[in-house]
C-alpha cells in the first residue's frame, strides 16, 4: 500500500485505537492497514497528546476583560498624543490588580 501524500488525523487516530486496544500490537501492520506513517503512530503511542480544551495560563497576571480594558487605554492615550511609558503601564495594571482585590502586583519588567 502506497503512503498518501496528505496526512488525516482521523486515520490516525483509528490507528492509535486500535493499537492501544491490543495487548500487543503489531505498529507496522497497523500503520500499514489505516495508512498512516509508522513513526508518526509510534510517537503517538508513546507520547500522549496534550489535552485538545486549552487550559487556563497561570501566566497571565490581568483577566482577559482587565487585558482588554488596558489595551482600550493604551489605544485612547496614543489617539490623545500621549503615548504611555512602561512605567505608567505597570502602574495602571498594578491599580486594576489593587481593585478586583489580587495580592498579585506587576513587575518593573512586565510591560515589554
Amino acid at each position: 500500500m502506497t503512503k498518501s501524500p496528505e496526512f488525516n488525523e482521523s486515520r490516525l487516530n483509528g490507528a492509535v485505537t486500535i493499537a492501544t486496544t491490543q495487548k500487543k500490537p503489531n505498529i507496522a501492520r497497523i500503520a500499514r492497514e489505516f495508512n498512516v506513517s509508522y513513526t508518526t503512530l509510534l510517537d503517538r503511542l508513546k507520547k500522549p497528546r496534550t489535552p485538545a480544551t486549552p487550559t487556563p495560563s497561570k501566566k497571565n497576571l490581568l483577566q482577559p476583560y482587565q487585558e482588554k480594558a488596558l489595551i482600550s487605554w493604551i489605544i485612547q492615550m496614543r489617539n490623545w498624543n500621549l503615548p504611555p511609558t512602561a512605567s505608567i503601564i505597570q502602574a495602571w495594571a498594578n491599580q486594576a490588580l489593587a481593585r478586583a482585590g489580587s495580592e498579585k502586583r506587576a513587575s518593573k519588567m512586565w510591560p515589554y
